[in-house]
């Protein structure tokens, strides 16, 4: 008869948030992230030679067509909710650290 190993799950869970850590910090140590804001970098200098030379040919120049706004928003469900959880947390921790404050106030004053 196999005995169940209750603590399995976890450590299971613990070696998925490991490789994710290790993964991301790969990345950042490999540049993607100031690889891609370089390449924000280089578009916008592409749109100022391009409203640069806009001007100097006389065109109507709109602010418009030089800036491109690319905001995804990836709310959901589970995104609103974590935000709502982790403001909950917050207050009970903030409320939790002034009552213990004010503990030690009248232990010691």
């Amino acid at each position: 008869m196999e005995k169940k190993k209750s603590g399995s799950w976890f450590f299971k869970v613990l070696l998925v948030l490991f490789l994710l850590y290790i993964s991301l910090t790969i990345a950042i140590e490999a540049g993607y992230y100031e690889a891609k804001l370089s390449e924000k970098t280089t578009i916008t200098e592409e749109a100022m030679e391009q409203f640069e030379q806009d001007v100097k040919e006389g065109k109507d120049v709109d602010i418009t067509d030089y800036v491109s706004d690319i905001h995804k928003d990836y709310s959901n469900s589970t995104t609103k909710a974590g935000v709502a959880f982790s403001g909950v947390v917050e207050s009970f921790m903030s409320k939790g650290i002034n009552e213990i404050v004010n503990i030690f106030k009248m232990l010691f004053t």
